[in-house]
């Protein structure tokens, strides 16, 4: 179904923004349900240790080979810790995602918001497309100053679950902007609200989105149940 704002018009649906910290070889069945729907997916987040690992993982290779296949971007996760993380640290950790496993974008998680860091990420994200990177996401959680705009294809301005996402504020500069550059994640949505969930997003100005109904320390380990059923494969 279409959703529809109140004054009639038709919003479009988000595309999805995909953490997928699950392993593909620990929940293969997900990896393919992801990849046969190509035209649904902005990006999927490979996350394996909290970025990539200390070696090479052969048993991602099959599920990234076909996400290829099919055209989607995969963005190698690096935690950026507010900006207190060694830039050069974050770059040798997306090094390894292209160098081993061929990603061609990054996802830069726990990004800052305000004016005193904008110089380090603009820094990390030129560097990451000298590198190879053609997308770029900052996952801020929050909305940060509009400045940082100007160096990511991706923003995540919002991080949380279900709840906070009721009393989320949108500033002007982020409704003037096109919807595909701004991206939501909520958690611990019931299903019943999932159609909700994506008309708030629409509303809020995001192209991209993604809801679960998954809580807990990692809300993001597993597609949303009853989203996927390998049994109806």
């Amino acid at each position: 179904m279409t959703p529809r704002g109140a004054d009639g018009v038709k919003l479009v649906l988000p595309q999805l923004v995909v953490p997928a910290y699950f392993h593909p070889a620990v929940h293969p069945g997900e990896w393919v349900w992801l990849a046969e729907r190509a035209q649904q997916v902005r990006l999927i987040v490979l996350n394996l240790a909290s970025g990539p690992g200390t070696q090479p993982d052969a048993a991602v290779i099959p599920a990234l080979d076909r996400l290829r296949s099919a055209g989607i971007a995969v963005g190698g996760y690096v935690d950026t810790n507010y900006g207190q993380r060694p830039g050069q640290d974050a770059l040798d950790d997306l090094g390894r995602y292209l160098d081993w496993y061929g990603v061609s974008g990054v996802f830069f998680d726990r990004t800052a918001v305000a004016a005193e860091h904008l110089g380090q990420y603009a820094d990390l994200a030129q560097r990451a497309r000298d590198m190879g990177a053609h997308v770029v996401a900052f996952n801020h959680g929050a909305h940060p100053i509009e400045a940082y705009a100007e160096h990511a294809d991706l923003l995540g301005t919002f991080e949380g679950p279900w709840p906070a996402y009721f009393d989320l504020a949108v500033p002007r500069w982020a409704r003037s902007r096109a919807a595909g550059k701004f991206f939501h994640l909520v958690h611990s949505v019931p299903r019943q609200s999932f159609g909700d969930a994506l008309w708030l997003a629409a509303r809020r100005n995001a192209g991209c989105a993604y809801v679960t109904d998954n809580d807990g320390a990692n809300p993001w380990g597993r597609l949303p149940a009853g989203q996927f059923d390998p049994q109806a494969r």
